[in-house]
């Protein structure tokens, strides 16, 4: 009906409002709009979903129906191409919910399949006139064992499994034309190509292996096992085949799987699985794949390398291959072994972890860390590994650790060695490194077990470690590194082939080292190397070991709590262990060269373009900012509460150093390769800097501390006026001497007192009288061994007595004290050798030496324990817990005799060392003094031990108060002719030491003066020692002056004040 006022509220007409006022603003308008638009846009969107689950529903209703209808059209058919075809349609999607009913279906096709027409199975007799019914087949192959391996145990898996069996034997097809028979078993092959066929039959497995009972293997394993190999055996797999590596890192890592085995699968697996001929061989040209699957974990590596061993030594397959499986064998169980986390030995062993225990990691020369000098609550500081922190492990079960120990054994290692020494025209040119990785992984594996010892044991001991030595050595390292000294050597260390070898051959000649006394060492018949070999081998020890610490090292390092990671330069550079092996490597052939010289003095220095002087202003500002930096450390640590030794000892370790400062990490690590003059330089240039850091004066009065010493009581006196002062000894001391008499002496200290003061305090509190030092029969000093040497006060002598020679060497003062190698080692906290007993104590050196080459070490009867001797009370030290109970036999005596070495050179002596390089250390730092080696060390304290140049002295001497040239000019001429022990005698009786300084007579403080002392030539010559000055009278012969001359020297008097 038509509405005259327009006001329908169905027309199909939009509304127009023709007026000009707004009911609502253009927001609210906008925002209507868009809401409608919105909900318009929801609606059309729910009517699309609503049309798709429509669509899904009727297709999934249409395809269930098929099914259905499928299943029921199946299940009345007994034709077995016909159930194939269909059986693929209907696992196309899936199982679906008709699982139970497809897999009564698949039981009924095996079935009817497995039976033969005219001599052919059903299941294959399609192929006859269709090739791709290959493809049929191999498809349902991977369903059955996909159902198998839900329930393995059930009673259809035997008639299934036969059925995949038949499929995959190649003489199922033997009716065939030969050219359809390579198509249906290269199709059959190319088609389970990852589709996971080695990983299910390997789950399968393990269910049926967790089902064992005890002394029955269950049966379906036996099929299982021939499935493995099935397909390896109908057609030779591609290099790219994907059925190798999870035969590999699955199959191999299944635990105990030897032993987890029914006898014929076993059987059947050491025949077919084709391990030294397919399966190592294509691991060590894919290492890749040692790290994937199950072999990313160490419980699976540990598995598999326990498996290899069964198979190959203990089932004796190793020795059936020959060296073409030896080299494979070694390639693959050394990349394995390398990829292994820290303290996989112990765990092996069977030792428990401790949570956070770190495994020592062979670094830096032969540092103890301070083992025994800084022993103390943080002494047992022990260096992390390469390796990243692991998590707790679980116990490793004795049926698997059992059999990995076997690597590691002497007679398997000596199997593998027969082939490296003796090589065969069959030999592989990767033989010898592939044993190089071998050994390098084994020690790297089992480093912190006592197998480590063991492994290197057995690859030296006898001609074969000698041969095997020299084959490393001609074969594998020599002239291999013609360009070592370049720094391309260390920067591209992994990628040279020869780098498994030269790291085999240091741990090797580390160790020989170690365990061989000098007489051996020297001894063609006994060292497997010439003196030019070992020469040649330390020179690329040391041209590697310099650049790494100057290039630096793979990897990252930790530096006080803080990581820093290496980038992609540093990858292909050697790592820590490697440097501090070459390290630890030049550092024994240094100490074996300081005891009986066999190269030349300039050798060790390092051949390269080497600006010193830039090298010794960089390594004086490395070292003020480290000092820097550690001086704000303890501060913010408050470490005044802390001991004497702990403040000592908080500073930057050797390895941080090497990493945070290039050159003070080589002066510390590898000193030698610096010139000896340049750390000389270095050293005193570090004195006089931490002299400007702490504002020292010696022209200042008030930074001066005073000390009264009585001339009968030196040693009291200073040991009370002194003692306390601790690093405050750095400033001015100055000395006030009191007579017999209790008379204040006269006269101002300018140096000479002092000098004095310390020249006959040195004296007395190193007498061997006193009871604080044992001299050996060199005459050497080290402390005294005895329990009272220990008591508090004693060790508080000790102290002092560090103190005191501190400020001789800070104040560049010599003291005539020569001191033993195993106790100057202590000083720079290294370790004492064999070799060293044999100063301290002939006897047990010689008996030690004895057991070392005795043929039956058990015949001897000793045990881990030594008796000591003190003052007629006899007690038994046991070197090692129960120690008294543990025979020494010859898998143990090495061990034994480094423990006598540790107990008589180090234990014995620690507190007193400690007490001592406590007081050393409150003067002059632990890492200037790890420059130099022992026999630097006792230059840095005494002097040099060359003939005095004449020269020099004269060149830098004060002659004064003579009226002519005359007596000068004779005295010049009577000392020139001196023999050196008459020019040390002079040197003595003027300056209190007979050694020159190290730098020469121009750095003698005071200089050396010659002054004249009247005209009396019946007056014999005297001298003022605190003053280095030599009061010579007007002698005009040259016979009188001579006589005169030797006189005084040699009567042992003239420390005369004037």
């Amino acid at each position: 009906m038509f509405d005259p006022d327009f006001s329908s509220s169905n027309s199909k007409y939009n509304d127009i409002n023709l007026s000009t006022s707004q009911a609502t603003s253009s927001t609210a308008l906008l925002s209507n709009i868009r809401q409608e638009r919105n909900l318009r846009e929801q609606k059309r969107k729910e009517e699309i979903s609503a049309l798709r689950i429509q669509k899904v529903w009727r297709g999934r209703k249409v395809s269930q129906q098929f099914r259905d209808d499928l299943l029921d059209k199946l299940n009345d058919e007994n034709d077995v191409e016909i159930i194939g075809k269909g059986l693929v349609v209907l696992l196309r999607t899936g199982w679906g919910g008709d699982r139970g009913n497809i897999e009564s279906l698949i039981s009924r096709w095996c079935e009817l399949g497995l039976k033969k027409d005219d001599g052919v199975y059903r299941l294959i007799r399609p192929a006859d006139r269709n090739q791709d019914w290959s493809v049929i087949l191999g498809l349902l192959s991977i369903r059955i064992l996909q159902l198998v391996n839900i329930d393995p145990t059930t009673s259809k898996a035997p008639i299934l499994l036969l059925s995949v069996e038949t499929i995959f034997n190649s003489k199922s097809y033997t009716h065939l034309p030969s050219t359809t028979q390579q198509y249906v078993k290269r199709s059959l092959v190319e088609l389970i190509q990852d589709r996971s066929w080695v990983e299910t039959i390997v789950q399968s497995m393990e269910r049926l292996i967790a089902h064992n009972l005890p002394k029955k293997k269950h049966s379906t394993l036996v099929p299982l096992s021939r499935l493995l190999t099935a397909p390896l055996s109908l057609c030779s797999p591609s290099l790219d085949s994907s059925l190798l590596p999870p035969l590999i890192n699955h199959l191999l890592a299944i635990p105990s799987l030897p032993a987890s085995l029914p006898i014929p699968a076993l059987t059947h697996l050491s025949t077919n699985l084709n391990l030294f001929t397919l399966l190592l061989p294509y691991a060590s040209q894919n290492t890749d794949i040692l790290n994937e699957g199950r072999l990313s974990s160490e419980m699976g590596k540990a598995c598999f390398l326990a498996n290899l061993a069964t198979f190959g030594i203990t089932g004796g397959m190793l020795s059936r291959f020959g060296v073409e499986g030896a080299s494979v064998w070694m390639s693959v169980i050394g990349k394995v072994l390398s990829g292994v986390g820290e303290g996989w030995g112990k765990w092996v062993d069977g030792l428990l972890e401790e949570e956070d225990e770190p495994i020592p990691l062979m670094i830096d020369s032969d540092d103890e860390d301070d083992d025994e000098i800084q022993d103390g609550p943080s002494s047992n500081q022990v260096i992390p590994s390469r390796h990243s922190k692991q998590p707790r492990r679980e116990l490793l079960p004795k049926s698997i650790s059992s059999k990995l120990v076997i690597l590691a054994t002497p007679q398997h290692l000596s199997s593998l060695s027969s082939h490296v020494i003796t090589p065969s025209g069959k030999s592989p040119k990767t033989l010898l490194s592939d044993f190089a990785m071998f050994c390098v992984g084994l020690l790297s594996a089992f480093r912190g077990s006592p197998k480590w010892e063991g492994v290197l044991d057995a690859l030296l001991i006898g001609d074969r470690g000698r041969g095997l030595t020299k084959r490393i050595w001609r074969e594998g390292v020599r002239g291999k590194w013609m360009d070592s000294a370049e720094r391309e050597s260390w920067d591209t260390f992994n990628d040279n082939l020869a780098s498994p070898s030269l790291v085999l051959l240091t741990y090797m000649y580390n160790h020989y080292l170690l365990l061989t006394p000098d007489d051996e060492f020297f001894s063609t018949a006994n060292n497997a190397l010439s003196t030019d070999e070992i020469l040649e081998l330390v020179e690329i020890w040391r041209d590697l070991a310099f650049w790494g610490y100057m290039n630096g090292v793979s990897g990252s390092k930790t530096v006080n709590g803080n990581t820093f990671e290496g980038d992609q330069k540093t990858e292909k550079m050697g790592n820590e262990e490697i440097r501090g092996l070459f390290t630890r490597g030049v550092t024994r052939i240094v100490e074996r060269n300081g005891r009986r010289q066999f190269a030349d003095p300039d050798f060790w220095v390092m051949k390269s373009q080497l600006d010193l002087k830039g090298f010794v202003e960089a390594a004086v500002f490395e070292d003020a900012e480290l000092t820097q930096s550690n001086d704000t450390d303890i501060e913010m640590s408050d470490s005044s509460t802390l001991p004497r030794w702990a403040r000592a000892r908080q500073r930057f370790t050797k390895r941080q150093m090497a990493y945070i400062s290039p050159r003070l990490g080589l002066l510390n690590n590898l000193p030698m390769s610096v010139p000896f003059q340049t750390r000389l330089e270095v050293f005193r240039k570090f004195i006089e800097s931490d002299q400007r850091r702490l504002g020292i004066d010696y022209h200042s009065r008030r930074q001066r501390n005073y000390a009264k010493i009585r001339r009968n009581h030196i040693a009291r006196d200073g040991f009370d006026e002194l003692g306390d002062l601790g690093p405050a000894l750095k400033s001015r001391i100055e000395i006030t001497f009191v007579d017999q008499y209790g008379l204040t002496e006269e006269g101002i200290d300018g140096g000479g007192l002092f000098k004095e003061f310390l020249t006959n305090l040195s004296k007395e509190v190193f007498d061997t009288n006193r009871g604080l030092w044992l001299a050996t029969d060199q005459n050497e000093l080290y402390p005294n061994s005895h329990s009272y040497a220990t008591e508090p006060h004693q060790l508080e002598w000790y102290r002092f007595i560090g103190q005191i020679l501190g400020k001789a060497i800070y104040e560049g003062m010599l003291v005539d004290v020569s001191f033993a190698d195993f106790f100057l080692a202590k000083w720079l906290g290294r370790q004492s050798y064999l070799d060293d007993l044999n100063s301290l104590d002939k006897d047990l050196y010689k008996g030690l030496i004895i057991l070392k080459n005795y043929p039956k070490p058990e015949e001897l009867a000793l045990n881990f324990a030594i008796t000591e001797d003190e003052f007629g009370i006899k007690k038994t030290v046991d070197l090692i817990p129960n120690g008294s109970e543990i025979a020494v036999t010859a898998e143990n005596r090495h061990e034994y005799i480094q423990l006598v070495c540790k107990y008589k050179l180090d234990r014995q002596i620690a507190a007193q060392s400690r007490a001592f390089f406590n007081g050393l250390s409150d003067l002059i730092d632990a890492k200037w003094l790890r420059m130099f080696d022992q026999q630097e060390l006792q230059q840095l304290i005494g002097g040099e031990e060359t003939l005095i140049d004449i020269d020099d002295l004269r060149a830098h001497c004060s002659v004064s108060g003579f009226p002519n040239d005359t007596t000068p000019r004779l005295f010049w001429k009577v000392v020139k002719s001196f023999t050196h022990e008459q020019r040390r005698a002079l040197l003595r009786f003027v300056t209190s030491c007979s050694r020159p300084p190290l730098l020469g007579f121009g750095y003698l403080s005071p200089k050396f003066g010659v002054k004249f002392n009247g005209s009396d030539t019946e007056r014999l010559p005297s001298a003022s020692a605190c003053f280095n000055l030599l009061k010579l009278p007007g002698y005009t012969s040259e016979q009188a002056l001579r006589t005169k001359l030797l006189q005084a020297i040699t009567s042992g008097a003239g420390f005369d004040m004037s």
